[in-house]
């Protein structure tokens, strides 16, 4: 046994930090969207289902990054849950942190808008505001990203991801070395807000010359509410079992996102 002890909670620490969104990297300057000749713009057009019924399209102004902040749900929405801020700002990942992302990071690019969804809420378009957070209940740990982008961008972000989980399977990203995602898995659509999927799937990692590789299984939740989007996700580090993203939790946060925030 190789340090697994530590090795297993580097693979946790990687793990958060994936799902807080490595956003420091191809950023879009300008705050506008990513370019229309972009590869995963042609194959989510190639890609994406007739059957999808069209979702509602976003009729609110977007929120800017104050109103985004007060729109996390707390224990006035769910008594017993403690939030709390992750990152400052200042090292990568935190309140407003979140940039579009080249897909070109992604092999195959086609799973671009999986990788990007796994990276706290980023995509290919540029956001308005974003916040990161960790929830904690009686339920369950998890982290939350809510990202606020133009309204067509909302959309078009969850039609390239709802594409994407039909055909990846597995995908590779540099963080900051090749790191791998296997058996990613759709789990259904979760009925709140204006429309989401739901997913699963293998975080792979191991040093060189080890021949025993960690996996950390993870399952998020991406639902969309007017032009914020919002991203769930559970880990357990422990043993390689599912950890559900807490219902009560997506619930309350959903429910505070329908209503337009907290008034005071």
């Amino acid at each position: 046994m190789k340090n697994v002890a530590i090795r297993r909670w580097a693979v946790g620490a990687a793990g958060m930090v994936l799902g807080l969104g490595v956003v420091g990297c191809g950023v879009e300057k300008g705050g506008s969207s990513a370019a229309d000749h972009a590869p995963g713009a042609e194959i989510a057009a190639r890609t994406a289902s007739a059957a999808t019924p069209t979702p509602k399209s976003p009729t609110q102004r977007p929120l800017t990054q104050d109103q985004l902040e007060q729109t996390v749900a707390d224990e006035r929405d769910l008594p017993g849950l403690n939030v709390t801020k992750l990152g400052s700002g200042t090292d990568g990942f935190g309140d407003g942190t979140v940039s579009a992302l080249h897909e070109e990071a992604t092999r195959p690019v086609s799973c671009a808008p999986v990788s990007a969804a796994v990276s706290g809420g980023a995509s290919r378009y540029a956001p308005i505001g974003s916040v990161t957070r960790m929830a904690q209940s009686k339920d369950g740990t998890s982290t939350f990203h809510l990202v606020s982008y133009r309204a067509a961008d909302a959309v078009r972000v969850m039609d390239e991801l709802r594409s994407a989980l039909a055909t990846c399977t597995t995908y590779t990203v540099k963080w900051p070395t090749d790191t791998t995602f296997e058996d990613l898995q759709p789990t259904g659509d979760p009925h709140r807000g204006d429309e989401g999927v739901s997913f699963r799937l293998d975080l792979v990692s191991s040093s060189p010359g080890d021949d025993d590789p960690v996996r950390l299984l993870q399952s998020f939740q991406v639902i969309r509410s007017g032009s914020t989007v919002a991203v769930f996700s559970a880990f357990d580090t422990e043993a390689h079992r599912i950890e559900e993203v807490p219902a009560a939790l997506v619930k309350a946060q959903m429910k505070v996102l329908g209503t337009g925030g907290h008034r005071s």
